[in-house]
């Protein structure tokens, strides 16, 4: 069981073995489909083999799950000081977080694509992706300052993954320079999950106008 413990220091090597079969991985896939990619496939592209992604179970499901967890550090890695200013609107911060999480896919946009469209084809991908989607989402919560913890949070998490899976779809369908199709999708999703939440959520409600005192 590889040691995990807070005094362990991070195998430098290990990190770039690991970011060298992800990224193998993504070639592959944008070349080949999801389906493609297996283990030996990957090793024979970069010299490094599959146990680099530690876990269990099926292949691709790790390798989703490592891609994955890369996607959600660098995302937080690259948010600007707007996402974390807690005096602006938390909808314009999960814009600021969720624009800056595209931004990270669209660095390997091909490979990303392919990886999206093939793991609904792929059973064990397809429900390692349902824990991944809520996990990536608490993440994302956390870190524009938002709690993801009960009592409100796991609603939060699940209006948030409603609105990243609107804003994937017009994502992948987006040849635009700017990506105005997508922030678009996103900005609309935001508003209605925005919507949804101010009508559920405790103390939300406005109370209703006072009658007009009777003409006298």
């Amino acid at each position: 069981m590889t040691d995990t413990s807070p005094d362990t220091a991070p195998d430098p090597a290990a990190g770039a073995d690991l970011g060298a079969f992800l990224d193998a991985a993504l070639d592959l896939a944008a070349e080949r489909g999801w389906l493609a990619v297996t283990a030996g496939e990957v090793t024979a592209r970069c010299g490094v083999e599959a146990r680099v992604l530690g876990g269990v179970g099926p292949f691709r499901a790790r390798l989703l799950a490592r891609l994955v967890e890369r996607i959600d550090a660098d995302m937080t890695a690259g948010l600007d000081d707007d996402a974390r200013d807690p005096a602006l609107p938390v909808r314009d911060r999960l814009f600021e977080a969720l624009m800056a999480r595209l931004d990270v896919l669209a660095r390997r946009r091909d490979g990303m694509a392919a990886v999206l469209r093939g793991v609904p084809l792929d059973p064990p991908s397809a429900l390692a992706a349902i824990p991944l989607l809520g996990r990536s989402m608490a993440r994302v919560l956390s870190a524009i300052g938002e709690s993801p913890r009960p009592p409100f949070g796991p609603l939060k998490v699940k209006g948030l993954s409603w609105v990243w899976l609107i804003t994937l779809r017009a994502w992948l369908g987006d040849d635009s320079p700017d990506m105005a199709v997508t922030m678009k999708a996103l900005d609309s999703a935001l508003a209605r999950a925005e919507e949804a939440a101010n009508s559920l959520l405790p103390g939300a409600r406005r109370a209703p106008p006072a009658s007009p005192p009777p003409a006298q």
